[in-house]
């Protein structure tokens, strides 16, 4: 099996100074990430605070919903667009428009009840024997 575990050294095999090499190494490309992730978020905030190009009667309308004229950017042409299919019934709209807003159904299961006696756990695969 080509790059397998069995070509894995243990962390416990491996001398103090190769484990700090490994952690250091790791703390930098993590930053790379970390950096990159947030200029990325950056960028697209930028663009999405940018006036949107629209014509005069599309200003007026936004205004007629209850847009200031300083908050018509891209951000508001988006959200009005997914409204939009969200009411023709894209349902995948509509679970963006409602997870947006914060309704968004918790997945989380609530495990209150208690099991008494002798069980077996059988996982995927084993025997049991």
């Amino acid at each position: 099996m080509a790059n397998g575990h069995e070509n894995l050294i243990p962390q416990s095999e491996r001398t103090k100074e190769e484990q700090r090499k490994i952690a250091s190494m790791g703390g930098i490309a993590s930053g790379v990430a970390r950096r990159k992730k947030k200029a990325m978020r950056d960028t697209i905030n930028l663009a999405l605070g940018l006036r949107s190009e629209l014509t005069d009667a599309e200003i007026e309308r936004y205004m007629r919903l209850g847009f200031a004229d300083e908050d018509i950017d891209n951000q508001a042409k988006i959200i009005m667009g997914i409204m939009k299919l969200a009411a023709e019934g894209d349902i995948r709209a509509a679970e963006f428009i409602r997870d947006t807003a914060g309704e968004k159904p918790t997945d989380k299961l609530d495990m209150s009840h208690a099991i008494i006696g002798d069980f077996d756990i059988v996982l995927d695969g084993e025997d049991g024997d």
